[in-house]
């Protein structure tokens, strides 16, 4: 998760270096890396960004003529936006429910086993491969909110359990795989 959090900042300084703008893609790709970071990662995170941020908004506050005159306005609106900063973090955390991360785990998870061939993966490997948290009932739930999306499945090495992807007759030429796997 460090590595995908790193790599998300990373698009984030790139993008502000660049000025240019960052597409809906890229960040709901950020948004939704801080919602599932934990929150030492954020803090993290934080430390590294908090400057780059800070400076780019003293550099346009110091830009704006009419607060040449009271310094003491600059720093208590740098100090508003760093607690901004901070509550924001916090509320889009909390206010994260159950149904959200369904729908983001549905995507990622979808998009994992579209990548890899057979379509189907063990709960161990989607946890390896896309989010250490997800628990095995947490996944069931995702099956069970999406059946027409997902599937159980055994996966023959080792008899784990795992997840499929349900296929129509009508997207490929063979008929889907049998509910075992096998």
């Amino acid at each position: 998760m460090w590595f995908s959090i790193s790599a998300v900042a990373g698009r984030l300084i790139t993008a502000l270096g660049e000025e240019r703008s960052m597409n809906t893609k890229e960040v709901r790709s950020m948004v939704d890396m801080i919602r599932d970071a934990g929150n030492k990662e954020l803090v993290i995170v934080s430390l590294f960004l908090l400057p780059l941020l800070l400076g780019a908004w003293s550099i346009f506050l110091n830009s704006l003529g009419f607060l040449d005159q009271h310094d003491g306005w600059r720093l208590l609106i740098i100090c508003f936006l760093l607690a901004l900063y901070v509550v924001g973090l916090i509320y889009m955390k909390k206010a994260d429910t159950q149904e959200d991360k369904l729908k983001r785990a549905r995507y990622h998870i979808e998009t994992r086993l579209k990548k890899r061939g057979g379509h189907r993966a063990s709960f161990d490997a989607i946890r390896n491969e896309v989010n250490e948290t997800y628990s095995d009932e947490f996944l069931r739930k995702l099956i069970d909110v999406n059946p027409e999306i997902f599937g159980t499945c055994t996966i023959k090495k080792g008899n784990k359990p795992g997840i499929t992807l349900v296929t129509s007759e009508s997207e490929y030429t063979q008929p889907a795989a049998p509910p075992d796997c096998r």
